[in-house]
């Protein structure tokens, strides 16, 4: 599309000369006795910087330059948001002919105009051009301190006449000239926006255009009373295709598909379909998903080419937990390749999901919030059956250094515990989790566990006591793991009987060197205890109720306890 858009253009700024905004508007080069005060004046909208434009003189002997006379400075309001800037030269030919270029700061050529005859440029910026003559000379009786100026009422140099010498105005409105843009016809692209780009998924691009100072309306054999029509065209990639002539100002609706590059051109006519040399264009472009068979195929490409692509999943993955639609309507989805995380902030599944559902026809742009993967979506998903999601049992150490194969799934950590068992959960706040190879003097085997959904059942209640298989779903934050869990269900799964009615350990804290552990089971109990850094400090299998730790320094321990092959840990609290 880019360089479709180039080259029409550069044939549409062509066509727009007959409009010409930034013009020659007072020329002196020839008066009585020694030339004085030769000059040209440039008229345009105020604002319009002059800079790097530059007036290049042409001799009509041998069609070639002779000079060129640098512009600077920015056009002032002076009348009706127009105005002029006046430049005196090193001198100008006395003609019959001669011509200059007006040549802006991109090096085109804004204007050629000739006096006393017409030239065609034969090298410089308007080289192969024949030069307009303005139709009015000086001469060498013209009175010093006098100009050809353009007279008349407009604001584009087509609606001025040149008048024959009269007193000068440099840097001045003429005298006889009036600068008002409310004449000048104007046709406006209001919608879409220039170089626009559309989602997938968009079926149709609304058109819409603002027409001033002419009237659109049917031909006069039709019963029009107006000043004329708009033609334009439409080229979707098979060259320009003429639409049917437009009557009026409202919106069109464009037909438009995914991965098509569309450009269109409206210019206004008369009556007669002659153009009056008002265009305007745009070009947009509408994008197109790429269907992936999998999550673990939209990550793969996310990696490959970054976030911001468009994604249709050809599966249909299971919702593993529904945020309330306050919290940006996000939900966790996972197939069996691969989980993600769906942020829909403007609500556009409407739908409502469970967890177990199943999710098809997603179509969505991928985007990434504190190291996270999201899918963003563009359409409504529909409800389909669910596949059973199996959490994949991890150790957390695989999660410290794999987390991002993980990211937004929903795992289990088998026996793991709650440094801070015993409390209460509390929202928005981070917790360590540990397994088991904690104990085995590893370090660095705990993970944070963050309560990271305030709607969650579990605020509020007691953190589980003793190992548990953990279900959560994977997080990141600052470059780092977390786990959280959906439901208190998820980090109690196995606190049964055995923790809660046959089992006790008194007193905790322990002050006098003696705990005791009881149990209704008359099997026997084996019990280990670890300092705060894993170490291992008392082993020991009990055959009666008492356990002599007055060996402990005073602090906090780990005591895991095994019975019928049933395992349970406790915070030992040693004063």
């Amino acid at each position: 599309m880019k360089k479709i858009y180039f080259l029409l253009f550069t044939l549409i700024s062509f066509a727009a000369f007959s409009q010409t905004t930034v013009f020659v508007n007072e020329l002196h080069y020839d008066n009585a006795s020694t030339d004085i005060d030769e000059a040209v004046e440039i008229a345009g909208p105020a604002g319009t910087d002059l800079t790097s434009w530059t007036i290049v003189k042409y001799n009509g002997s041998n069609n070639l330059q002779y000079g060129t006379e640098n512009l600077s400075g920015t056009i002032s309001d002076q009348q009706a948001g127009y105005g002029t800037l006046n430049f005196l030269v090193s001198s100008f030919q006395n003609g019959s002919p001669d011509a200059i270029a007006l040549v802006n700061d991109s090096g085109v050529v804004v204007q050629f105009l000739s006096y006393e005859g017409v030239i065609t440029a034969a090298d410089g910026p308007a080289n192969g051009m024949t030069s307009t003559d303005i139709g009015v000379a000086e001469t060498s009786s013209t009175p010093v301190g006098h100009s050809l100026q353009l007279v008349g009422t407009g604001d584009t140099y087509e609606e001025f006449t040149w008048a024959t010498t009269m007193a000068n105005t440099n840097g001045a409105i003429n005298t006889g000239q009036t600068f008002s843009a409310s004449n000048t016809p104007t046709l406006t692209i209001t919608a879409p926006s220039d170089g626009a780009v559309f989602n997938p998924g968009t079926s149709s691009v609304t058109l819409s255009i603002s027409v001033q100072n002419f009237v659109v309306d049917q031909t006069p054999g039709n019963g029009g009373t107006g000043d004329g029509h708009i033609h334009w065209t439409i080229d979707s990639g098979s060259g320009d295709v003429a639409q049917p002539m437009k009557f009026d100002a409202n919106d069109e609706s464009i037909p438009v598909t995914d991965g098509g590059s569309y450009f269109i051109i409206m210019e206004l006519v008369d009556n007669d379909h002659n153009p009056i040399g008002v265009t305007a264009f745009v070009g947009f472009d509408v994008s197109s998903a790429t269907q992936v068979a999998d999550i673990a195929a939209l990550r793969a490409d996310v990696l490959l080419n970054g976030t911001g692509m468009f994604y249709e999943l050809m599966n249909s993955p299971t919702v593993t937990y529904v945020r309330p639609p306050a919290n940006r309507n996000q939900k966790y989805i996972q197939d069996g390749s691969a989980g993600i995380l769906i942020d829909d902030n403007n609500d556009i599944i409407t739908t409502t999901f469970a967890i177990g559902d199943g999710m098809s026809g997603l179509i969505g742009q991928t985007s990434e919030f504190n190291g996270v993967l999201q899918f963003v979506p563009l359409a409504d998903a529909s409800v389909v059956a669910g596949a059973t999601i199996t959490p994949e049992v991890v150790t957390i150490a695989t999660l410290l250094t794999s987390w991002e194969d993980y990211e937004s799934e929903l795992i289990q950590i088998n026996d793991a515990f709650f440094t801070e068992a015993g409390g209460s959960f509390a929202t928005s706040t981070n917790y360590t989790l540990n397994d088991p190879s904690f104990l085995q003097g590893g370090g660095g085997s705990s993970m944070t566990f963050r309560t990271n959904f305030a709607e969650v059942d579990y605020i509020g209640q007691p953190i589980p006591v003793g190992n548990v298989p953990v279900v959560a779903l994977v997080l990141e934050f600052g470059g780092a793991p977390q786990v959280t869990a959906r439901s208190l269900t998820d980090v109690t799964l196995t606190v049964d009987s055995f923790e809660s009615t046959n089992f006790n350990i008194y007193p905790n804290p322990v002050s006098n060197g003696i705990v005791n552990i009881t149990s209704i089971s008359n099997e026997a109990i084996t019990i280990a205890i670890f300092d705060i850094l894993g170490k291992q400090v008392i082993s020991e299998t009990l055959s009666h109720s008492n356990l002599n730790i007055s060996s402990l320094n005073t602090g906090i321990y780990i005591m895991k306890i095994t019975q019928n092959g049933n395992t349970i840990t406790k915070k030992l609290v040693v004063r």
